[in-house]
């Protein structure tokens, strides 16, 4: 996959042979690269009205809130929407059985998770302390059970290439949740932000389960119904048993370490970490985003895998780098709109994970190539070895240096396993200009 340049360059040579193959993985990447923008523009919009709507222990309390609901939904969301970005594409009229039962079981699974975390909430600090009482608590729970439908909505509409809705629903649930925010403030001073976020997301879940399963899965399968390869359970509970052993990893990182850190500060520290993590959550969620749509055409035509991984190294970095780049120089320029004390407290943390942003180019890329080729062993090792690495660091470092020590942990872990990407990728990367349609040779 190249660059097509511009429409009269593109007439004045004809389109190279693999271009039929690099369009679904352009539209897929460009409808979550937009996806992505809406979620950087309305979120931080969302986190700047907070900031100015309610107090710093307001915000700290909602957004605990908000990383716990993350961290349980994620249980099952986050390590089955690889699975599904991977079967789904191939799975032709048994579509609509994988899609059904794959929410059903993960609405039970974090439902107990959900259940287990109230019953313990004593342990978990002061800035879960909201949550008690039956509403608040049954509230939660249904807020954890909508999460982690609206996230496997997603893998499943990347995995049917039509990921164009997903910035749709992300749309109206970031409107939703805006207007709520600023609405609530005045009735519901201290709980507004997270029920602000909780109410959004059926506004999003329901016409989206609604369009996933009477149009879409039907029609994807009487596309496919010819040229289905539905995975025998030996080979999907493979695919499972690596790679939801890694995405269990991946979610350690990603919502247990913002849980780990609200049960470790004040709920104003709280805050000021949140706001940071959640802006290079959304810059780094254009490398994970390219990343699905390589593994979504890697699972459709697997002898282009080695190709559009190039591509797509190179589409990120043209990306990446200049955000990164601004991300790190204009740390207290971004922090300074949610007042002077953000600024004050997290711009070092801002610039530690504009640096991992960047190192995740690489390890997104790989980590996408191995789940297209189903060895998701590797895939679980490496995530394994990041996972140790950060959050042994962010005890580690936490407490002596504090906020800054968790961008410090995040880029040292990201900075050993990029390394590891880096190598395997290597032959892969070289190979694929020639000419031959690797599988991707080389990584492994």
């Amino acid at each position: 996959m190249t660059d097509t340049g511009t429409a009269r360059a593109a007439r004045a040579r004809p389109a190279p042979a693999d271009a039929p193959g690099r369009a679904p993985l352009l539209r897929n990447a460009y409808a979550l690269m937009v996806n992505t923008g809406v979620s950087a523009v309305l979120g931080l919009g969302f986190w700047v009205a907070a900031a100015r709507y309610y107090s710093e222990e307001a915000v700290g309390h909602g957004s605990a809130a908000i990383a716990a609901m993350k961290l349980l939904a994620g249980l099952t969301a986050v390590t089955l929407t690889g699975a599904l970005a991977r079967f789904v594409p191939v799975s032709g009229a048994a579509t609509g059985a994988l899609v059904r039962r794959t929410y059903a079981g993960s609405a039970l699974l974090v439902a107990a998770a959900a259940g287990g975390f109230l019953l313990t909430l004593g342990l978990w600090g002061p800035a879960y302390s909201f949550l008690h009482g039956p509403l608040p608590a049954a509230g939660f729970l249904l807020a954890v059970v909508a999460w982690s439908v609206l996230t496997l909505q997603d893998g499943v509409l990347t995995g049917l290439r039509r990921a164009v809705w997903v910035p749709v629903g992300n749309t109206a649930f970031s409107l939703v949740k805006l207007v709520l925010l600023v609405a609530l403030a005045g009735a519901v001073p201290v709980a507004g932000v997270f029920v602000s976020w909780a109410v959004a997301i059926a506004v999003s879940v329901v016409p989206l389960g609604w369009l996933v399963l009477r149009r879409l899965v039907p029609r994807h399968e009487r596309e496919t119904a010819g040229a289905a390869r539905p995975p025998a359970l030996r080979e999907l509970g493979r695919f499972l048993a690596g790679d939801c052993t890694g995405a269990l990893f991946s979610l350690a990182v990603v919502y247990l370490v913002p849980v780990i850190v609200a049960a470790q500060v004040s709920p104003a520290d709280n805050a000021y970490f949140y706001v940071t993590i959640t802006i290079a959550g959304t810059v780094n969620l254009l490398a994970v985003n390219m990343g699905a749509s390589l593994t979504v055409e890697g699972a459709h035509d697997p002898a282009r895998l080695g190709r559009n991984t190039r591509a797509a190294l190179l589409r990120m970095a043209r990306i990446m780098v200049p955000v990164c780049a601004v991300l790190f120089l204009g740390a207290p320029y971004v922090l300074g709109v949610f007042g002077a004390e953000y600024t004050e407290a997290a711009t070092g943390l801002l610039r530690w994970y504009a640096v991992g942003a960047l190192l995740r180019v690489v390890t997104e890329v790989y980590f996408s190539v191995l789940r297209a080729r189903s060895r998701t062993s590797g895939l679980a090792w490496l995530q394994g070895l990041f996972c140790g690495v950060m959050l042994g660091l962010t005890l580690l470092l936490l407490p002596r240096l504090g906020l800054v020590g968790a961008g410090i942990a995040e880029v040292a872990g990201l900075a050993v396993v990029a390394l590891v990407a880096a190598v395997r990728l290597a032959p892969a990367v070289r190979a694929a200009p020639k000419g031959a349609a690797p599988a991707g040779g080389g990584g492994r």
